[in-house]
């Protein structure tokens, strides 16, 4: 099977351009300067880049100057609820825990007691290591919220950026006791006798 045109040029059978507006016409007037009848040659299309984008503006395909506007995202009315949920909890647990990790001092004296672990004497920096922690924790609270309501705000899930903030409290508050434990010269005797 043969095509019967010459071979062509590069984009010399391009598509042609969208059809002109009504009331005029592409094809060649009869009355031209070479003079009527006159033979004239046949249009090419032009197959430069700015010829195919204003082809393709012309049907819509660029995207400028449409508006496609993105489908409207729904509430996850689930998303919300336990988002809201874990949010409550975070709130109430500092709530309770902010003045036993301010003190932190007799928590650790009793819980090293109850492992026979000697005598906790380090007080004041345990006070130091649960204030910092409940900075922490209050500051991990706040920006939770923050940033879980601005994704409810966008309709995105939501739901795990309470879980992050209670992991940064919790590190927080475990960093706390560590330091204060591991800094205690009862302790260290302690371990001391284990060798």
């Amino acid at each position: 099977m043969t095509d019967p045109r010459p071979r062509p040029q590069y984009g010399e059978y391009a598509p042609l351009p969208p059809a002109a507006p009504e009331g005029t016409s592409e094809e060649p007037s009869v009355e031209s300067p070479a003079g009527p009848g006159a033979m004239l040659p046949p249009i090419m299309p032009d197959s430069s880049l700015n010829a195919q984008y204003q082809r393709g503006a012309a049907a819509g395909l660029t995207g400028h100057g449409t508006s496609t506007a993105a489908p409207e995202r729904k509430y996850r009315l689930w998303d919300v609820f336990l988002t809201a949920t874990l949010l409550l909890f975070g709130v109430v647990d500092i709530i309770n825990t902010f003045g036993t990790v301010a003190n932190l001092g007799p928590v650790l004296r009793e819980g090293l007691a109850a492992q026979g672990m000697g005598d906790f004497t380090s007080d004041a920096l345990a006070s130091d290591a649960g204030g910092v922690a409940n900075i922490v924790r209050v500051a991990a609270l706040v920006l939770t919220i923050i940033f879980a309501l601005l994704q409810i705000q966008r309709k995105r899930i939501a739901f795990w950026i309470p879980l992050i903030g209670a992991s940064i409290a919790g590190i927080a508050l475990m960093v706390a006791i560590f330091v204060a434990v591991l800094s205690d010269p009862g302790f260290i005797a302690y371990v001391e006798s284990l060798q």
